[in-house]
């Protein structure tokens, strides 16, 4: 029994019609409702379009729906941006409050953070303790050199 690929055929796409589904058979070969066939490796090859997946949200058995105040415009930005996981995302932002203290970043702290390659919050958190190991060591090297200088001053004074 062929299952779907979650990809469009390229034979298809190359013909003009780009939303031919691809389905597999053993996982070994995709072939569409169109007729073509062709071992895994050869349509990977051909970089087939993937179908993107549509998340559907679906409360869980101990959720609610609560009404809560808003500015509408807010509102309708966040809907529009987030779609499907609007709920979601609002849930999880409450679970986070609730769990402990939540660090907020705002749109221009996390571009740069980007911009020095962190992408999420546990390489925040990595970053840091890296940050305070550092400050540990230049602390350490600091007090290391001003004993090398002290013992350094003191011996040009006896040579004196």
């Amino acid at each position: 029994m062929a299952d779907r690929a979650y990809m469009y055929c390229p034979y298809c796409r190359n013909q003009g019609n780009a939303r031919a589904e691809l389905l597999i058979d053993n996982n070994t070969d995709f072939h569409c409702l169109m007729g073509h066939r062709a071992p895994r490796a050869t349509m990977m090859a051909l970089q087939p379009e993937m179908i993107p997946t549509e998340v559907h949200f679906k409360p869980g058995p101990n959720d609610v729906k609560a009404e809560i105040w808003v500015n509408s415009e807010v509102l309708m930005q966040a809907k529009e941006k987030l779609g499907q996981r609007f709920h979601p995302t609002i849930a999880s932002l409450i679970r986070c409050c609730m769990a402990g203290e939540p660090v907020v970043i705002d749109g221009q702290q996390a571009a740069e953070l980007r911009k020095l390659n962190v992408k999420n919050g546990a390489e925040m958190v990595a970053v840091a303790k890296l940050n305070n190991e550092l400050a540990g060591q230049v602390d350490s090297l600091t007090e290391q050199l001003n004993r090398w200088e002290t013992r350094f001053s003191d011996a040009m004074a006896s040579a004196k």
